[in-house]
Order: structure tokens, then sequence, then C-alpha cells
């Protein structure tokens, strides 16, 4: 074991260690963390590097990581836990639960399934998206890109915050009202405490949030907002980290981020939860530009559903090697790091 990275692996998960240690070696990753369940078990519990750019913090096993859209599965569960008790019925309209949301052809399965064609709301001013308020006023303001239903576009920063507007029409609670109910390290608006516990995050290069916006459409660059809303100080703010942005700031450590896909099955009923990772919505993306399968939460891609954020992180499960993985990195970069603990531990499981 390296002084930079610490934790356990089972015995036959050697490579999936040497792997992450590669990542620190080589200088791709500052600091992060990977978790994985294979089996019901915590094959995978590795943390390492740094939690703060001067250095001066080391990675703790509790270290929370903003991991971007890997937590949008998160908060369709808190819709669909209330789904479950039947509070909220998927095919209602949106506006018999969010009473100013103007579309009445766009329902509650639209909105998981990314179909409900509100991906960019017309609003630049960041302090106005972190204000969940106004943003969702602007969101209803915003004309339908496309009629509810009959086109997919991954809704970038709208995603949560329609379904938070479902959760408190039909219950009075907050996306992180009901996540906090799961009794997993995975948070929406975080207590002061957790907020002791938050990684620094840092840009990979200068250039990162501006890269992210241009050279993939028109669509993209609006429904991600401005590239201020990317800027370090914003992503380790009081406001990112205390409030709720449900479709991209969610806070996580890989053990609860891997502990939320291992126990999928103790959170639904099986009927619903066959049915929510199942495909809903497949044909081309409009926002990714790419064919995508989207289930009411995740993105589906075979036998593996689970959900990349920007910057990195990514969590999910693999049905035909039958493990689930969290990777949670305060580096923002690209995905490469992720996707190589993905083939480490299903090399190990080969």
């Amino acid at each position: 074991m390296t002084d930079i990275v610490r934790g356990s692996v089972a015995s036959e998960f050697e490579g999936v260690r040497e792997a992450f240690e590669e990542l620190f070696a080589s200088g791709a990753e500052t600091g992060a963390a990977v978790a994985a369940y294979a089996g019901g078990t915590l094959v995978v519990d590795l943390w390492g590097g740094w939690a703060d750019a001067a250095r001066t913090r080391p990675w703790q096993a509790d270290t929370l990581s903003t991991v971007f859209s890997a937590g949008k599965p998160v908060a369709a569960m808190a819709v669909l836990r209330r789904v479950a008790d039947g509070r909220i019925d998927l095919d209602a309209p949106i506006a018999a639960y969010w009473k100013a949301f103007p579309h009445p052809a766009a329902t509650v399965r639209h909105a998981l399934a990314h179909q409900a064609g509100l991906p960019a709301a017309a609003v630049t001013d960041v302090a106005e998206i972190l204000d969940g308020t106004r943003f969702a006023a602007a969101i209803a303001a915003t004309p339908l890109e496309w009629e509810p239903g009959t086109a997919v576009g991954e809704h970038a920063l709208t995603y949560g915050t329609i379904l938070g507007e479902i959760l408190r029409g039909a219950t009075g609670e907050t996306v992180g009202d009901v996540v906090r109910t799961l009794g997993l390290d995975v948070h929406f608006g975080l207590s002061p405490v957790d907020i002791d516990r938050c990684a620094e995050v840092e840009h990979a290069t200068p250039d990162w949030p501006e890269r992210q916006l241009h050279g993939h459409g028109d669509l993209w660059a609006r429904a991600l907002g401005p590239a201020a809303l990317l800027a370090t100080d914003v992503v380790n703010g009081p406001l990112w980290r205390g409030g709720e942005l449900p479709a991209v700031n969610c806070h996580a450590t890989a053990r609860g981020l891997a502990a939320f896909y291992a126990t999928l099955a103790d959170l639904l009923p099986q009927p619903l939860l066959a049915e929510a990772i199942g495909p809903q919505a497949v044909g081309f993306d409009l926002l990714l530009q790419e064919d995508a399968t989207w289930t009411l939460g995740w993105r589906r891609d075979e036998a593996w559903f689970g959900m990349g954020g920007i910057g990195g992180s990514s969590a999910g499960s693999d049905d035909s090697f039958g493990y689930s993985l969290a990777y949670v990195t305060r580096r923002l970069g690209d995905h490469d790091r992720s996707n190589a603990m993905y083939d480490a531990v299903e090399a190990a499981l080969r």
C-alpha cells in the first residue's frame, strides 16, 4: 500500500488498488475515492490524495465530493420513493403537483426520463440558478424545446429542480429531505458539519469550464448554463454546498454512492424497481448528440446502468458482472479515471 492511497480491497481485487494507485503516480489524480460492491459485499474501499488544493488535508474515508450528474439517479430515487408509497403517480401531469407549471402534456414519467422538453432554462445568472425558487420560476417560464414525450435530451441543470417541484407539491418535502431518509452518505443540501467534510474542487486545466461548453452544439451550451457556474468559487461555495440544485450538486462519499446502487432492491419494491431501471426513452439524445437509452433516472448501456458526472465522477451497476461501483474526485477533468476503475473491477471478476 502506498502512503497516498489508503483503504482495503478483497484479495482478488488487488488489481483495482494498483490501478487506483497509478492514477496518483501518473499525476492524473490529486484526490479521489473508489468503492465497489460485489455479491452484496464491499470488495473495494479506497481513497487517496488530498481534500484541498493546498494539500494540507489528506482525503479521509468520509470525505465528501460533489459528483455533479452522477447524483441525478439519487434525485430520481427521491421521487420514486413517493411513487412507491402512492403519493406520486408516474403518469400524472407534472402540473398536478407543480401548480405553476404551464405544460399540461408533460408527465412525471417524462420528467424522470429526460423527455419533458425543458433541458435548458432561459437564465444565465449564476445567482438565479442557485436560488431554487427563482430557478424553478425560470424553468416554468421557458418555452418547450419539443412536445413532451416526442423526443429525448438530457436535462442537464433543470432535471433535479423539476423533480424537486413535483416532490414539493406532492408531499411538501425537498429532494434532500427524502434522500436523508435513505441512510446513505449521499446528500443534497449539506449541514455545516457535513460541509466541513467536503473536498475542495479544482480544475484539471485552467480552461476546463470553458471547454465543457464549446463544441457540443447550441442546446448543450444553453443547457449547461454559464461557464461561471463551474468556477471553483461557486462549486466550493456555501450556496452550492448548502443549497439544493439536485441535477448537479449531490455530495457523496464513494462508499455511500456505491451503497446506493448495492441497496436498490431495498429502496424500491421489485416491480417498480424493474420498471425504473428498464428502458423508457430510447433514441437520439438532442443534448448529447448521440444515441442513448434513458430509464426513470439512469442512463443504460446494455447490462450497465448508472450516471457519470461532468468532471469525472461516476457510479453505476452492471448486471452481467454483478457489481456496483462509485468513483468520486475533486479534480475536474475527463472520465478516463473512472473508466479505469470499471475496467479493473471487471478484470477482477472475469
